[in-house]
């Protein structure tokens, strides 16, 4: 029923004459009711209902966010409306309603919620995470897409990578059971050489240390976007000393850990500049469009480049290729299927390389089937809706926080029947264009102009990796101390990313052919 607002008014100006206690309470339940009445005229996707002043976030688990928007993806639809306190927030728990939106019309998705403790606290304001829509991202992405995109870039890229692949075959041999630092030193030395032009050896290296002070302090400050002073930004004014203010006074010493990362790096690219050294870099390259000498606000635009290059270069893959020797572990049946698979195609006298992937389905199945069981960012980083739009019938208001819940997507019984076997056969029966569409590796990096613009090459050096290991290792269960083998836990960790927490197994060369292999590309 809706109450005639012209008696409304005639009532309100009424009691404008009596006491100014009473009219202050009518004139706060009339704004009550006027909100309600225009919520009920607009036609918001279905949802879990709110209270006042929380709205929904208590409903919130702490970890594993991801599987309780899914539940809420069940029970009310693709697209889920909610409060997170005052703030509306979507989430979109199918790969059509993500790609509607995100893709399609990715001009007024693009944007991105204010991140107050991971940008205005931590000092991560010049990352791509964070930055807004606008000529700011164009220009970071151009950045990123001549660094890390293009498809010269890429091929001058393969000598590093070739060389790291065979640097971790060494280290798997020489002390299998460290496989968690030597999956992340591969990766680290790549990104390490290709953004500021130094190769490192070790993971005690200083830029390594300081990169991962830094990758750290961002992961345990909490998600970007989604913590509590991101929606109340006032508290980030509160004192370091007042109860409750622990996040800021941590949040104090991870900025410290990010200038570090930032300027250590940056300023060993100057350097090496000025010296004559010809190093060949994305950091040298961008410094190279400003004629070696940009201005401080320039020079700070571009240390971002820090966390958008290695941060996310690193910290994702890492998962990734940790989660690829979790599964051959614990399936040993898929393992040995890739391993006669690249027997027949490459045989046992030399190692796959990327003119052989084309000719490795199974191969690249295996990799698509990681990237489904458990992606690395669940829910991606939050877009944010930049004008009032409208979606199958649904209002969507300006200034909603999207969430695109990827591990939803990969859970989606239509097309990944039995979600939770790991399975890459399902990714060899699918035609052409119905593959295409439902391969993670087309959704599991983002969407529209906030998909990650180094997607090929961190595929490209996740396969190379994994080929490699797959060409001359087996990967065992280990052995307990009763004599029993011992079946990796199917658990990870939550957060931003996620990977599997620590876990145990043998890593051994196939055979003596397989051994003498990895020792010849050693020397």
């Amino acid at each position: 029923m809706r109450l005639n607002l012209l008696t409304v008014f005639d009532v309100l100006t009424t009691l404008f004459n009596m006491s100014g206690g009473l009219f202050v309470i009518v004139a706060l339940l009339f704004a009550a009711f006027m909100r309600a009445a225009y919520r009920e005229r607009r036609h918001f996707p279905p949802g879990p209902t709110g209270i006042p002043l929380l709205g929904s976030a208590h409903q919130l688990p702490e970890r594993f966010q991801e599987q309780k928007l899914s539940e809420w993806g069940k029970q009310y639809g693709d697209i889920v409306y909610f409060k997170i306190f005052r703030t509306p927030a979507i989430v979109l728990n199918t790969i059509e309603a993500a790609r509607d939106l995100l893709d399609r019309r990715s001009a007024k998705y693009s944007d991105r919620p204010r991140m107050v403790l991971f940008s205005e606290m931590i000092g991560q304001e010049a990352s791509l995470p964070s930055i807004g829509y606008g000529e700011r991202l164009r220009r970071h992405r151009k950045w990123m897409f001549d660094g890390v995109g293009n498809k010269d870039k890429l091929r001058s890229y393969r000598d590093i990578q070739r060389r790291e692949a065979r640097t971790l075959l060494r280290h798997l041999v020489a002390d299998p059971a460290r496989f968690f630092d030597h999956m992340h030193l591969y990766l680290a030395s790549i990104m390490l050489e290709i953004t500021y032009g130094k190769r490192v050896m070790s993971l005690e290296d200083e830029l390594v240390r300081v990169a991962e002070r830094g990758i750290e302090g961002a992961n345990s400050a909490g998600s970007p976007g989604s913590m509590l002073v991101d929606f109340f930004p006032i508290l980030k004014y509160i004192p370091t000393w007042f109860p409750g203010a622990g996040f800021k006074r941590h949040a104090t010493v991870v900025r410290g850990y990010i200038e570090e990362w930032k300027n250590k790096p940056y300023e060993s690219v100057v350097s090496a500049l000025a010296s004559g050294s010809d190093t060949s870099s994305i950091f040298a390259s961008v410094l190279a469009e400003y004629g070696g000498a940009p201005t401080y606000a320039e020079a700070e635009d571009m240390k971002g480049l820090s966390f958008s290059v290695y941060g996310a270069g690193v910290e994702t893959s890492r998962g990734t290729l940790l989660q690829f020797l979790f599964h051959m572990t614990r399936n040993p049946r898929v393992l040995s299927k890739a391993q006669e698979e690249i027997d027949r195609v490459v045989g046992s006298g030399r190692l796959p390389d990327f003119s052989d992937r084309d000719s490795l389905p199974y191969l690249d199945a295996v990799l698509e089937e990681v990237y489904r069981w458990r992606p690395s960012l669940p829910m991606a980083i939050p877009h944010r809706v930049i004008s009032e739009d409208k979606y199958h019938d649904y209002d969507i208001p300006a200034g909603s926080m999207v969430i695109p819940n990827i591990w939803a997507m990969t859970r989606d019984i239509r097309y990944f029947p039995e979600p939770e076997e790991f399975r890459p056969e399902r990714f060899l029966a699918s035609s052409a264009q119905e593959g295409e569409l439902l391969l993670p590796s087309s959704f599991v990096f983002g969407f529209g102009r906030r998909i990650c613009p180094g997607q090929a090459f961190a595929d490209a050096s996740i396969w190379l990796a994994i080929a490699h290991v797959v060409a001359l290792f087996n990967v065992e269960k280990a052995i307990d101390e009763a004599g029993h083998e011992t079946t990796p836990r199917a658990e990870f960790t939550s957060g931003f990313t996620i990977q599997p927490v620590p876990f145990v197994c043998n890593i051994v060369p196939r055979s003596d052919t397989a051994a003498a292999l990895v020792a010849e590309v050693g020397e």
